[in-house]
């Protein structure tokens, strides 16, 4: 049977039997499967097989069937995957440490915070900054701690930071700060105007610990956090806190490779699959802050 174009439509009603018919009858001339062809192989569109290139579908691959030229368009950058990613990090406070101030990690780059704990969570700021910074405000009710964490555009991943906040007597933990970028990124992206998480830092009362684990050494954290499809995965700093101590003999190297601190101003005006060069700075060690390691709890 060929293509009959008076069907599906017999007087003023529609008949299932000849809708049915009529489509068996395009697959029948080649109408439909050729044009599903065409797309795949790319030989009924300009621009070959390649999905991402600017693409006119041709008149003259399916004469009769398709009136006049191009009826589907992409262009070239809009498949095209940019040099961004993104990141999560995340804060926590412990039970004795009250109302604590931390910067998120991301900062201007970062998407709305989950948090987790029985706490109060807001985006405040109790303590003096001298730049602009993303801050949330946590405060523990009951005995267990509080965190946040937050997932942000990024492009780097170089060094993994871990920023732990102490009583510089007891040795008591306030606060712990981890995520893939130094805390200056997204933060105005001044390692010497944001050198840590923690705006409530007093010299006198704490001191601040940076831990710098390597890649493998994060992903077998996070293998610990995983549990079953009936329970929530650990987050990494409940992970380093139950499952990980201070190696208070280690002395590690401060790193110093350039790592991103930022994405250039003109990114967000960048089209899709233009490149982004990110900033990327050495961060100068402050003379208070310890490098340690972390050594699993016996």
């Amino acid at each position: 049977m060929a293509y009959d174009s008076t069907k599906p439509a017999t007087g003023g009603s529609l008949v299932a039997a000849d809708i049915r018919e009529n489509f068996r009858a395009l697959k029948e001339d080649d109408i439909v499967d050729g044009i599903t062809r065409s797309i795949i192989a790319g030989t009924g569109l300009s621009g070959g097989g390649q999905l991402n290139a600017d693409r006119t579908l041709s008149h003259a691959a399916h004469t009769g069937d398709v009136t006049g030229a191009a009826a589907l368009t992409i262009a070239a950058g809009a498949v095209s995957q940019a040099k961004l990613k993104t990141s999560t990090g995340s804060v926590s406070a412990t039970a004795s440490a009250g109302t604590t101030n931390l910067t998120l990690p991301g900062g201007e780059y970062g998407f709305y915070p989950q948090v987790n704990g029985y706490m109060s969570a807001q985006i405040a700021l109790t303590a003096p900054v001298s730049s602009y910074t993303t801050n949330i405000c946590l405060a523990a009710y009951g005995s267990s701690g509080v965190s946040a964490q937050q997932r942000y555009v990024t492009s780097s991943g170089e060094v993994f930071w871990i920023f732990i906040l102490r009583d510089k007597v007891t040795k008591d933990v306030i606060s712990i700060w981890q995520a893939p970028d130094h805390p200056c990124f997204g933060n105005g992206g001044k390692p010497l105007l944001v050198p840590h998480p923690f705006p409530d830092y007093d010299e006198t009362k704490h001191e601040i610990i940076v831990i710098n684990p390597s890649h493998e050494e994060v992903e077998a954290m996070k293998k610990l956090g995983e549990r079953g499809e009936d329970e929530p995965d650990k987050d990494l700093l409940e992970v380093i806190m139950e499952e990980y101590e201070i190696d208070e003999d280690s002395k590690p190297a401060w790193p110093t490779k350039a790592v991103t601190v930022g994405l250039p101003k003109d990114y967000e005006t960048k089209k899709m699959g233009e490149g982004v060069q990110p900033i990327k700075k050495a961060i100068p060690r402050p003379p208070y802050i310890k490098t340690k390691s972390l050594r699993r709890k016996a």
